[in-house]
């Protein structure tokens, strides 16, 4: 047998045998209930299946696409932006320096500036700039994304909405 345990109106746990405490009711459940209790609720006469089961398994899906796409987003942004073959950093950090730097030097001034691998590339003002501009374009192009993709999450009203939600953050068609 298997039984609910009601306290208070509320589902307080379930068992395979009875509770011996004046305040709970023990009632009565099958083993799919049994296995599946976190579905139901207690109406104060009866378990029935939570009306807003699907709206809190809407909910949860919604969170976990959420964490999905932030993980997605975060990697393309922290991949890096090819520049003359040599990969440099796109964390904005790099970005704020390349930019930085670029205003200080002068048109035919040239400094080395490393890539990610520790890779040099003698650049000019104008590779600087152009380096800049790049991480200044994945980031636009990632936040842009990101706002879209979130938006059209949020809106969707029901789980095959939500699986319609493609998350992409490739850039090859750019």
């Amino acid at each position: 047998m298997y039984y609910a345990f009601i306290q208070n109106n509320k589902i307080i746990g379930s068992g395979e045998a009875t509770l011996l405490n004046q305040d709970i009711l023990n009632f009565e459940i099958t083993k799919d209930i049994f296995e599946n209790l976190k579905n139901y609720i207690w109406n104060g006469e009866n378990l029935i299946l939570d009306p807003e089961l699907e709206i809190k398994k809407l909910n949860k899906l919604k969170e976990e696409k959420i964490v999905e796409n932030d993980t997605l987003r975060d990697e393309v942004l922290n991949q890096g932006v090819l520049y003359k073959n040599v990969l440099f950093d796109s964390d904005t950090d790099q970005k704020v320096n390349l930019l930085a730097m670029a205003s200080s030097m002068g048109d035919t001034d040239t400094i080395t500036w490393y890539g990610i691998d520790n890779h040099g590339l003698l650049c000019t003002k104008a590779d600087i700039v152009a380096i800049g501009g790049l991480i200044t374009e994945l980031h636009s192009f990632c936040w842009n994304n990101n706002a879209y993709i979130k938006e059209q999450i949020e809106g969707a009203e029901t789980i095959s909405d939500l699986e319609k939600v493609e998350i992409d953050y490739d850039r090859t068609d750019t």
